[in-house]
């Protein structure tokens, strides 16, 4: 689906989607736990529908209730079941030990998910009793995941640690070494926080995570999801280039690393506000350059470039290498994007610098598959000097389903233009 934006003024609030990273563990959570679970969940997404998939063909049974989704736990063990994890790499990396620890299951996936690598965590899963049939999709795990102690490097996706935490409870005591310094640890806290609701004991430090033995997952009865602070990151970076928008649900203590926005935004000369459940920003005549450390923040660098393409001075997003290995090369894509609206950008290494103009042109934008390419396009584009196009408009069902009825409802001038068949 190919989208034309017109530029236009973003005026109004909307509510922040469920985050996806808590939506993931909080499933997961209950389809293990002893009993029957609430969660309040008023909307998902292509990734959390694959998780719920993956977690019924294991055995858990799920009812939608309104706003809540009651989650019916795995009675029984069912030998070898299939998962197709769709494009979602959460539900890959966070399933792969759970079904191990299970007696095993097949995996398969679409899109890029074939091509991420998976060793570091599929070595582990060898040496701990598990037959795994290779490294990336398609592949199978057989046997029964041991306890005990494992080692990862910081490094690596924060997603193979969560994995082996989460199948901790129906293994035994597991240690987890971390080799270096841990990137992206704002997502370890988030399964930590979740895996306490749930009952389970967690310890960590600087270089290991460890799971106490003798646990089990006992469900809150209720939980809830919270809003996702980065999918929030695009309509609040449309209100600074174009207006004021305020969005709901988006908690100021929350653990999960994507708040970031807001001091971020602060940085760059943006007025905003902030109470205990919502942020409002306002348009911004003037935007400072900045310089950056994404290694723990990589899910936020699509919507930064968008407003600092439209900034004063040279910016500098740093440590950003494992963009590359997202739903798109999203180091490329997001430079591509940025050039593709009339701005310039340019790789150097692992990182994205961007020289900062606000008289961009627009212009016509692939979407490259990719969600937050999408998403950001459409930000980036809102303060150009013309209409632009953006392809495969319809990625943003990856995690947020309802980003065009918002961003229509916010003011935006937006026409299907096209429809690939």
């Amino acid at each position: 689906m190919k989208m034309r934006v017109t530029p236009f003024r973003a005026e109004g609030s909307l509510r922040a989607q469920p985050s996806k990273s808590a939506a993931h563990r909080l499933l997961i959570c209950a389809a293990l736990s002893d009993r029957e679970t609430e969660i309040v969940l008023p909307s998902m997404n292509a990734d959390m529908e694959a998780t719920a998939a993956c977690l019924s063909a294991l055995g858990a049974r799920f009812q939608r209730a309104g706003e809540c989704v009651r989650v019916i736990p795995l009675a029984e063990k069912i030998p070898c079941p299939h998962l197709n994890c769709g494009e979602s790499g959460s539900t890959l990396r966070f399933l792969l030990p759970v079904a191990a620890a299970l007696s095993g299951a097949s995996f398969t996936g679409r899109g890029r998910l074939p091509q991420r690598p998976l060793s570091e965590l599929t070595e582990e899963l060898t040496a701990h009793g598990v037959s795994v049939s290779g490294d990336r999709l398609p592949l199978q795990v057989s046997g029964g995941l041991l306890g005990g102690r494992f080692s990862l490097p910081g490094g690596i996706s924060s997603q193979y640690f969560t994995g082996l935490m989460l199948a901790a409870p129906l293994i035994g005591e597991t240690v987890i070494d971390i080799r270096g310094r841990l990137e992206s640890a704002a997502y370890i806290a988030i399964t930590r926080e979740v895996m306490r609701l749930f009952g389970v004991k967690t310890e960590m430090t600087e270089d290991r995570i460890t799971v106490p033995g003798g646990q089990r997952y006992v469900s809150p009865g209720r939980a809830e999801a919270e809003g996702d602070w980065s999918g929030a990151a695009f309509p609040l970076a449309l209100g600074v280039l174009t207006g004021r928008v305020t969005v709901e649900g988006l908690q100021a203590d929350s653990a999960q690393g994507d708040r970031r926005i807001v001091p971020l935004l602060e940085r760059m000369g943006v007025k905003l506000s902030q109470d205990e459940s919502s942020v409002t920003v306002e348009r911004a005549e003037r935007l400072t350059a900045l310089t950056q450390d994404v290694s723990g923040i990589p899910d936020m660098v699509p919507a930064l470039a968008a407003l600092l393409m439209h900034a004063e001075g040279t910016s500098c997003l740093q440590n950003a290498g494992r963009l590359r290995l997202k739903e798109s090369d999203r180091l490329e894509s997001v430079c591509a994007m940025v050039n593709s609206l009339g701005g310039r950008a340019r790789i150097e290494g692992d990182a994205l610098v961007i020289e900062g103009s606000d008289h961009c042109a627009g212009g016509a934008v692939d979407g490259y598959g990719d969600h937050r390419i999408v998403m950001a396009a459409l930000a980036g584009a809102s303060r150009c000097a013309g209409p632009s196009e953006i392809s495969g408009a319809e990625a943003v069902q990856k995690s947020y389903p309802s980003f065009w009825d918002d961003i229509t409802a916010l003011g935006g001038t937006i026409d299907v233009v096209g429809i690939r068949e």
